[in-house]
């Protein structure tokens, strides 16, 4: 736990040199910038990445980032929660502009632009303790043949496995769908699903602030996903905002803590 505990601070001083390391640039961008613009950007609950802290204010390390690179391209942002299914569903139909953490596939290319990749994403199965032993040798062909429940999160682009999964006539039945991450773990924690597949990192941090049980772990199995985008509307943005965001996410790319944050799966172990 004290080498999670670590990780963790060491993510938060990093987002904090990452913020201050761009924002002379982000600033001198906005300065410059003579046609000021606002962005709608739909978020969901995924702390720490983005969530509204004790105080009521939004934050998390992807909204650092979003703040920064918006900023740098000389727009402001207008904030607005909802569940991941409504936001790719608003994306469509233009009544958002973009979100981030979105992984781009043939569907969500005939309504969205996506900018270059920032991050890969990294999913881990976790069980509660007394069922652990269940999976005495934890694979995906494991998990195929227990015939166990699967709990996903509704719209989420996991992995190639996990799509095999969910595309297979027999297997597919086992799979249960959350709206929320938050709704996931309750899922788990009730009994609905025997398994939650989720980011260690996200789960790392609510074990740390006590809104995940020790009474759970994770198997010895670990899928490597897609790479991931900020996700711009067709209806209501363009690709010329798109290259601008490219632009600002290439200089951010460059530097050390960047690739600290975003770019290292094996962060969280």
């Amino acid at each position: 736990m004290n080498k999670v505990l670590n990780s963790v601070l060491l993510f938060w001083l990093n987002t904090f040199l990452l913020v201050m390391t761009f924002q002379v640039s982000a600033a001198q961008a906005t300065d410059n910038q003579s046609e000021k613009c606002i962005l709608k950007y739909g978020w969901a609950d995924w702390a720490p990445l983005q969530y509204v802290d004790t105080s009521g204010k939004l934050t998390g390390v992807q909204i650092e980032l979003v703040k920064a690179v918006t900023d740098a391209v000389g727009c402001k942002i207008e904030f607005i929660k909802l569940p991941w299914s409504q936001i790719i569903q608003q994306i469509e139909s233009g009544e958002l502009d973009f979100t981030a953490n979105a992984t781009k596939d043939d569907f969500r290319s005939r309504f969205a632009y996506f900018s270059n990749p920032y991050r890969r994403d990294t999913f881990s199965f976790w069980v509660p303790k007394s069922r652990k032993a269940l999976f005495d040798k934890p694979s995906v062909d494991e998990i195929m043949r227990t015939g166990a429940k699967l709990g996903l999160v509704a719209n989420q682009l996991y992995s190639d496995d996990i799509k095999a999964w969910e595309n297979d006539p027999n297997y597919g039945k086992n799979i249960a769908y959350a709206e929320e991450i938050a709704d996931l773990l309750s899922m788990l924690k009730e009994g609905q699903v025997d398994i939650a597949v989720e980011d260690p990192y996200l789960i790392a941090y609510r074990k740390r602030i006590g809104l995940f049980s020790d009474d759970f772990t994770r198997l010895g199995i670990r899928t490597f996903g897609y790479e991931v985008s900020f996700m711009f509307s067709k209806k209501s943005t363009s690709m010329a905002l798109v290259e601008q965001f490219n632009s600002k996410m290439r200089e951010l790319k460059s530097t050390p803590v960047f690739q600290t944050i975003w770019m290292n799966p094996e962060l969280i172990k």
